[in-house]
């Protein structure tokens, strides 16, 4: 009977580690290693658990918003192709975390045509606008005008790549001042001269007086 025990605590023992090695083997199976290239660094290789989107992946392996995760080509090692879908990946894969760039060109007459002017994703307009002026050859602090032809163009940080932009230094420019209607006096009627009326109707019965007494 001693014997049976025994017997039967050893296969329950083999059951137990045959289960636990099952259960290591499918832990060890839902994990993804995989060669992640990041920007300015060495490839490493990440573990990580099997994702079941991509969003997943990209918060595993800490791709920020606005960088990029790519993969070769399976047939075309030479080349890399933005991963789209969870399916374009799989256990042992090679990805590389790509930060876009950002690029206009600028222009500022007469000396210098279609310079280039990059920046990366993060970047505030105040700062692309004073790279701009220090592209431009501006002195620091110098406030900028850009135009695309007769249009005045506001810089935003999602502007269209390869854009070309004329710069200038922003020049203020006074408020004109509109010259006021010359003001006209109004002129007051000049007056008679005094005594007018009365020295003339004395002179008329004058006139009258002196043709009666000549009758007389």
């Amino acid at each position: 009977r001693a014997s049976a025990a025994s017997r039967r605590q050893g296969g329950a023992g083999r059951r137990c580690g045959a289960a636990a090695a099952a259960a290591m083997t499918q832990v060890d199976g839902g994990l993804w290693r995989l060669r992640v290239q990041y920007p300015n660094r060495d490839p490493v290789l990440r573990e990580v658990a099997h994702p079941q989107s991509l969003e997943e992946l990209r918060a595993a392996l800490g791709v920020e918003t606005g960088q990029a995760l790519l993969t070769r080509h399976e047939r075309h090692q030479e080349q890399q192709y933005v991963v789209e879908h969870l399916e374009q990946l799989q256990d042992g894969a090679a990805v590389c975390v790509h930060v876009p760039r950002r690029r206009i060109f600028i222009s500022v007459l007469p000396h210098i045509e279609k310079k280039a002017v990059m920046w990366y994703p993060g970047a505030a307009v105040e700062q692309i606008e004073s790279a701009i002026a220090k592209a431009a050859g501006f002195p620091p602090g110098t406030q900028i005008e850009l135009r695309d032809g007769e249009a005045a163009v506001v810089l935003s940080t999602t502007i269209p790549n390869d854009t070309h932009l004329e710069v200038a230094a922003f020049v203020e420019r006074a408020p004109v001042a509109h010259a006021a209607p010359p003001v006209v006096a109004a002129s007051a009627p000049t007056p008679a001269p005094a005594g007018t009326g009365r020295q003339r109707r004395i002179d008329e019965s004058g006139a009258c007086g002196g043709g009666g007494g000549g009758g007389g």
